[in-house]
């Protein structure tokens, strides 16, 4: 799953320099030195594990914004059975704790993940909590925090408003994203969703595609009022998913927002093209030959330069021949059939790197996955592009990891050989762990990339889900804050620009000033050409 953080001040990096780089990149900064505690712990019981709730390692998501408008990066952290967490940013990679005073909880709710917006344009930037997990849909109701400014200690503290401006879904939500769809000057909601329903996720069956199944996602357009309307079905949101990431981009360059979300499961990945007039088209089958199965986080950016935006999306192909022979099934005829019946486009156990050939000139996307060298990373969630190394190429990171492998043959066979007579904790002592490192990717132009997992310090094993980035301590380099499961945040302080080195990259740092409906410029686009070379990047959140 992927859960982006807001990039309200967007750094945009020209880099081409040669100055020296740090022997490693990212330094993990201690929790005693940066003050942040949060872990993402799940507590299972013979009730409620792995093999109840299929869904409850998928964690929770991560925020960056300056929420007392100090010019410094804050942190926000969804908690799954934890409360969620505020740092305040005190400069030098040092974070106060100040949940409490700035009431952004609600006892019992299951938060898997935020997005950050100045919702009602008074420059205090707002949060927007996506619940899930809770049969009860009362406490499944998303959250709307906004923020009051500061209070006489000069903490800025929240109101929780998401009734009053309609938006409080009480679905199955993961995460959500803020746009302007319809191009009328204010923002929009868009609600991705994921529920199992009665039919076995991997069993073939007509797909339902008039809006009316449970796990269909959400649009709620901004009245302008202070109120949203849900416009689902009238925008043409109609076809059912296991929704596990969620992007924003204008992928055919015509000035509207488009949105790709990648399924779980058989669903297939939905690439809504926005038509200009209120309404959205899926075009999946039209421009996107071949997708990731159990598609999970994606993210959307321009990684090889030539202004036309990308999309990676991540799946659960391990790197070694062991995990795949424990792990993965071979593709049969009878998916093939099958896939022609209930007119399904062709998936595969991998990542997908989809490269944007022109689909303003209805060229379609090519997948480059394995070309670039990036198509396989085990059990993984969310990927980002950014450039972290300043030279003008955006890399990737991914987050790895999850407690208890399900998806394990050797488990199956065992499980179904003494399922009946094995106790509840036999079995789930019985499944493997998949605890394993990050995955960093040097973008080496060319449609290449090279893993430097290690070389950068990202080689620390944990069971990560959320992450992102931001130049968290002013220093014109990208940070990266990932959130663990039954683990402590990780921060990796970006090690570039230490030193004082006369020759470090250049950089540029873009904050942006939009209309009186949509104040930080969300969906802004800036084009960069330095050198004979450019760079394309959006604000999205």
């Amino acid at each position: 799953m992927v859960h982006p953080a807001s990039r309200l001040i967007l750094i945009a990096l020209l880099g081409w320099s040669c100055a020296q780089k740090p022997k490693t990149l990212f330094r993990l900064v201690p929790r005693e030195e940066s003050g942040i505690k949060f872990s993402n712990d799940i507590h299972e019981s013979d009730s409620f594990n792995i093999l109840t709730y299929e869904y409850i390692y998928n964690g929770g998501g991560v925020g960056i914004g300056d929420f007392n408008n100090d010019g410094l990066q804050d942190l926000f952290f969804c908690g799954n059975m934890v409360p969620n967490k505020l740092y305040l940013n005190l400069g030098g990679l040092k974070f106060k704790d100040i949940a409490e005073k700035a009431n952004i909880n609600f006892a019992g709710k299951w938060n898997s993940g935020v997005s950050l917006v100045d919702i009602n344009n008074d420059g205090w930037l707002d949060i927007y909590v996506s619940a899930t997990m809770h049969r009860d849909s009362a406490s499944r109701r998303n959250m709307l925090f906004i923020n009051q400014a500061l209070d006489a200690t000069g903490i800025p503290f929240f109101e929780e408003r998401a009734a009053s401006y309609k938006i409080d879904y009480g679905g199955y939500s993961v995460m959500s994203a803020f746009l302007d769809y319809d191009r009328d000057g204010d923002l929009d909601l868009y609600i991705l969703t994921n529920v199992k329903i009665n039919n076995k996720p991997t069993t073939y069956r007509e797909k339902i595609m008039d809006g009316s199944a449970p796990n269909n996602d959400k649009l709620f357009r901004n009245n302008g009022n202070g109120t949203f309307t849900d416009v689902t079905l009238k925008a043409g949101i109609k076809e059912e998913g296991f929704g596990l990431g969620l992007a924003i981009s204008d992928f055919n360059s015509d000035g509207w927002p488009d949105i790709y979300v990648s399924n779980d499961y058989l669903a297939n990945d939905i690439l809504y093209l926005n038509n200009g007039d209120g309404t959205f088209a899926n075009q999946t089958q039209n421009f996107i030959p071949h997708q990731s199965q159990f598609s999970m986080g994606n993210d959307a950016a321009d990684f090889n330069n030539d202004l036309l935006p990308d999309i990676v999306t991540l799946d659960m192909l391990p790197e070694n021949n062991f995990r795949k022979k424990t792990t993965i099934n071979t593709k049969s005829y009878q998916t093939y059939v099958n896939n022609e019946r209930f007119h399904y486009q062709y998936q595969y156990v991998r990542n997908m790197l989809q490269l944007n050939n022109g689909l303003n000139k209805g060229i379609k996307f090519s997948e480059v996955g394995q070309l670039a060298g990036v198509y396989q990373t085990e059990w993984s969630w969310s990927p980002l592009l950014a450039d972290f190394d300043n030279d003008g190429w955006k890399d990737l990171l991914i987050t790895n990891g999850f407690p208890k492998d399900i998806t394990d043959k050797d488990f199956a066979n065992y499980r179904n050989d003494v399922g009946n007579i094995a106790t509840r904790r036999m079995l789930l002592d019985s499944i493997p762990i998949v605890k394993i490192p990050h995955y960093a990717f040097r973008n080496e132009q060319h449609l290449s990339f090279t893993d430097v997992s290690d070389a950068w310090g990202l080689n620390v094993v944990s069971f990560s889900n959320a992450a992102a980035f931001s130049d968290l301590d002013n220093d014109g380099d990208l940070d990266y804050v990932v959130s663990n499961i039954n683990d402590p945040v990780f921060l990796f302080e970006n090690q570039l620009n230490n030193g004082g080195d006369k020759n470090k990259p250049s950089f540029m740092n873009i904050k942006f000033s939009g209309s009186i409906g949509n104040r930080n410029g969300i969906g802004a686009r800036v084009t960069i050409a330095a050198d004979g070379h450019f760079q394309y990047l959006e604000n999205t959140v």
